[in-house]
This record gives structure tokens, sequence and C-alpha cells, in this order.
């Protein structure tokens, strides 16, 4: 009776050494993919928050008074820009492409570009609501 208690036990323990391999492997596989699943999303917060400064910078720059008062005259359709409206314009665009070249995203290429052709809106809002009123 002794020996086969022994020869179970020697058994036991030989299954449970299997299964502590097995748990010790899926941990090591687990460790890894977390710290893995952590570098991609410390790698992407700082990205969000290099963007969210680009756009911070930018909005700081279309709200200084020059570029206030671009963005809020009235504008004909023979539009007259003067040199430092349109360089803050320029220099709200090129922060927002250069973080979009930092970052690699295009959407914020996309953000400058109509910073850039923002000031036609206004224009384009007025023909189309011409349009609307012949209809």
């Amino acid at each position: 009776q002794t020996d086969n208690n022994l020869a179970e036990a020697k058994e036991d323990l030989e299954q449970e050494k299997k299964v502590l391999g097995e748990d010790s492997e899926f941990l090591r596989n687990l460790e890894k993919m977390c710290g893995e699943g952590r570098k991609n999303f410390d790698e992407r917060k700082n990205a969000r928050l290099s963007e969210m400064q680009a756009v911070s910078e930018t909005i700081q720059i279309l709200q200084q008074d020059e570029a206030r008062d671009a963005m809020s005259g009235t504008y004909s359709f023979v539009q007259t820009s003067s040199s430092r409206h349109s360089e803050a314009r320029h220099q709200a665009a090129e922060a927002l492409r250069a973080q979009a070249r930092k970052s690699n995203n295009p959407s914020l290429s996309v953000l400058a570009t109509s910073v850039e052709l923002d000031s036609f809106t206004k224009v384009k809002k007025a023909i189309d609501d011409m349009i609307a009123m012949l209809k």
C-alpha cells in the first residue's frame, strides 16, 4: 500500500511540475504581451499629447488679435489679404504640419491645410446661400 501511495504521489508530482511549467510559460507570455501593450499605449498617449499641444498652439496663434481680425472680418468676392493675417494662418498651419510629420498623423495635415484655406469658407458659404435662395 505504501509503495502504491508513493508511486501515485510521484506521478502527481510529475503532473504538477508539468502544469507549473505550462503556467510559468503562460505567465511569461502574458508579461511580454502586457509589456508590449503598455509600451504601445504610452506611445499612443504621447502622440495624442503632442497632437493636443500642436492644436493648442494653433488655437493660440489663431486667437491672437491679428488672426482674430482676419477671421472675423467680412469678406468680399474680391478678397484682399494683409500679410500679417496670412502670416498668422501660415504659422498655425506650419505648427500643425510639423506635428503631423512628427506623429505621422495625416489628420493633422488635413487640419493644417484647412487652416490655410479657411479664409475662403465665408465666400463659399455666401455662394452656397445664394444658390439655395435661387432654388
